[in-house]
């Protein structure tokens, strides 16, 4: 099997199967193979109508990463059967064994239903999910939203009369970048990750999506107080139904910012997807918290399946 670098051509290819068949996963989805490269290190082959997905930096010398087969072969329990073995045989060749890295429960109960004894499942919390109903998060109606409807009227009688929240365009960008770089320069200074790799690989894959907005078919909104940036957010749809929330980001000095981004990202850019995934909090409390809050729906549970 030969596996390939992801570039930008390589969108229309992998979203004709990843969008059809990827479950509606954050993970599955080229925007992630492509802008997080950084960190997962993706690579694919695409080899007789299936999609195959080498995750070489979720690799190490005992074990190759991959994501589940996907292609129309894979619906039947013959076809995926035949593709995993093809990957088992792949990775055996270096003397390792295979693990998929995030699968989803459907997958999950899949690969391990036609290869009893030899996969083990464990349950990743920290990969979870959070799917929500569009109608939830852009109208916020109901007691469980009493909360976040008092913080946007916080932020509109404070700073209401000063600010603009609009859609995203390609004047806006270098005015994002400049804020971006900011955020993030302050973010890695004082935040308690000990491995700001992870940091850093987020800000290369933002700025590898502003180098590429258009073409990447994101869209997101800019939030301006008198003028100058103080938040933005982006997302991409990733299947028919569903919008993924990719990026929030706002000004810790303005207070509630990350209200209206949550809400309005959704208003103006998800219109006709009944879903809204908004991601994994990656075992971070205080992230898990701020997502909890928002009362998802239902979790899109993961699992690590990885050869006995």
């Amino acid at each position: 099997m030969v596996f390939r670098e992801v570039t930008i051509d390589d969108k229309t290819l992998i979203d004709s199967y990843m969008m059809k068949y990827g479950g509606g996963s954050c993970q599955h989805s080229f925007i992630a193979m492509y802008g997080m490269n950084g960190k997962y290190g993706d690579t694919y082959c695409e080899e007789d109508g299936v999609l195959y997905v080498l995750r070489e930096g979720l690799s190490n010398d005992k074990e190759v990463a991959f994501l589940i087969p996907q292609g129309e072969k894979c619906e039947s329990d013959e076809g995926l059967k035949r593709a995993v073995e093809k990957l088992a045989d792949h990775a055996h060749m270096s003397g390792r064994k295979i693990v998929f890295n995030t699968l989803t429960e459907k997958s999950m109960l899949r690969v391990t239903g036609l290869f009893p004894g030899k996969f083990k499942a464990e349950e990743a919390r920290d990969s979870f999910e959070y799917i929500h109903l569009f109608d939830d998060l852009a109208d916020m109606k109901g007691p469980k939203f009493a909360r976040r409807r008092q913080d946007i009227n916080s932020f509109n009688r404070t700073y209401g009369d000063r600010t603009e929240i609009k859609v995203i365009e390609e004047s806006d960008l270098d005015d994002i970048r400049e804020f971006q770089t900011c955020w993030n320069d302050e973010f890695r200074a004082f935040c308690k990750i000990n491995n700001k790799k992870i940091i850093d690989h987020e800000h290369v894959g933002i700025m590898k999506t502003f180098d590429h907005y258009k073409e990447l078919g994101v869209s997101g909104i800019v939030v301006r107080i008198e003028k100058a940036v103080r938040g933005y957010a982006y997302g991409t749809v990733i299947s028919d139904d569903v919008y993924d929330v990719l990026v929030e980001k706002g000004d810790k000095g303005i207070k509630d910012i990350y209200r209206p981004l949550n809400r309005e990202l959704v208003r103006l850019c998800a219109q006709g997807h009944k879903y809204i995934n908004r991601e994994e909090d990656c075992g971070d409390l205080g992230l898990r918290a701020s997502k909890e809050s928002l009362v998802p729906v239902f979790f899109l549970k993961k699992y690590v399946v990885s050869e006995v």
